[in-house]
């Protein structure tokens, strides 16, 4: 049995890891991942175009990082599971303009993405109408590998919905042997000089004597030297402990949103997944955000002037969102809260800011899909015909209005707190 777990973890792990390939690869060439769902790959390609549109190309890597730590924190639903999977590694973010680096930033951090998964389901075989060429569903929603057609694919399970980083303070493997090695070469380097500069000024002393001082003064003011430079450097260390402490601050208001709203949805949804939820809730923002043509979004029915997130190239959930309020109401579900971003803007001039944001998400209260919904091929609800909803609002066949919040979550509000 414990073998048998082992070898679903180390499955697990490896899609994470083919997964951060496949952004890497979408970063630097524009290759949508195969092992993304259809509403993040809409995402990924929104904000594609919005660096186009600035004339930037942007390459973003999640790096390994040494005896990292990792793991999955699974939710069973009764149709499908959302496991949030994470590993520790280090993120290397490039943005240049032509051949020019106009921005470059490199952190440690904790990743995290969303991955469904139903029992029993598995990566099916799949015919090109065109060609006859078989492969993986997963590869041919790219398009046939053999003559480059594309046709309509179901989302392909397991497939990952979301994903967001949290930074480290330090890259954790190697700040020991790091430090390390560091101060030794500065005891090393400053014994060596202060032992020099000792023989050269005494020079009245006997020659025994006078190595034997040497060495000595040399070894004591050296070991001086580095201990002031390791207390200089704990000091920065401290610093940028109590700064990161002092901008998680806010996060703390967040810390039982899990469970507040597990708890206020269980009535109405036994199989209600938070990392799911949130997942769907970060993966909604971005398409909103990068999105040129928000009017035909099925996924926001808001009526706010959303201009500031114009400016936005990249996003990154800092791990934490608020349940400001939530309740039912007419038979619809409203769930209003704050999520703590931190935003890459370019409006001229790059600025890193941490941002916060008021999402307001509806639900029916008879809704019992679950995860498995896909947007990319709706029912409407008046014809009965089939349709991609995530591009657009009305059904192409009869032209009846399709609402979102009657098949799953969508957004009606987003506002900047």
């Amino acid at each position: 049995m414990t073998q048998f777990k082992k070898a679903i973890e180390t499955h697990i792990t490896d899609s994470l890891d083919r997964f951060t390939d496949e952004l890497f690869e979408w970063s630097k060439k524009g290759i949508l991942p195969d092992s993304a769902s259809g509403e993040l790959r809409y995402v990924l390609d929104c904000q594609k175009k919005r660096l186009k549109k600035f004339g930037m190309d942007m390459e973003q890597e999640i790096a390994h990082t040494e005896n990292e730590i990792r793991g999955d924190l699974a939710k069973k639903g009764s149709s499908i599971s959302a496991d949030t999977i994470y590993r520790e590694a280090v993120s290397r973010t490039m943005l240049r303009k032509g051949e020019k680096k106009i921005f470059e930033r490199k952190m440690p951090i904790t990743f995290y993405a969303t991955r469904l998964e139903k029992e029993g389901s598995s990566d099916r075989m799949c015919t090109c109408p065109n060609c006859g060429k078989t492969a993986p569903a997963s590869v041919m929603r790219s398009g046939c590998p053999n003559c480059g057609t594309v046709f309509e694919i179901e989302d392909v399970i397991p497939v990952f919905s979301s994903y967001y980083s949290v930074p480290a303070i330090v890259e954790r493997a190697k700040f020991i042997p790091s430090l390390k090695k560091v101060m030794t070469l500065i005891f090393i380097c400053a014994t060596v000089l202060m032992t020099v500069l000792f023989w050269i000024t005494e020079k009245d002393l006997p020659v025994v004597f006078r190595l034997l001082l040497s060495l000595f003064y040399g070894g004591f003011i050296g070991g001086f030297i580095t201990f002031t430079c390791y207390l200089a450097y704990s000091a920065t260390l401290l610093f940028k402990v109590f700064w990161e402490a002092g901008r998680s601050l806010p996060l703390l208001k967040g810390i039982r949103t899990s469970k507040k709203l597990e708890e206020a949805i269980k009535g109405y949804d036994p199989d209600f997944s938070y990392p799911y939820f949130e997942g769907r809730l970060i993966s909604l923002f971005r398409a909103i955000a990068f999105s040129e043509e928000r009017e035909k979004l099925s996924i926001y029915e808001g009526d706010e002037d959303l201009s500031f997130l114009d400016p936005l190239v990249d996003i990154q959930y800092r791990g934490a969102s608020q349940l400001l309020s939530f309740k039912q109401e007419d038979g619809i579900l409203k769930a209003k809260l704050k999520i703590f971003m931190n935003d890459l803007r370019y409006d001229g001039r790059f600025r890193s800011k941490d941002e916060n944001y008021i999402i307001t998400m509806e639900r029916d209260i008879d809704t019992g899909r679950g995860h498995d919904f896909d947007l990319t091929k709706v029912q409407c609800h008046s014809c009965g015909a089939s349709f991609d909803a995530l591009h657009q609002k009305n059904c192409p066949f009869c032209g009846t209005r399709y609402h979102l919040r009657y098949d799953d979550w969508m957004i009606t509000s987003i506002k900047k707190a």
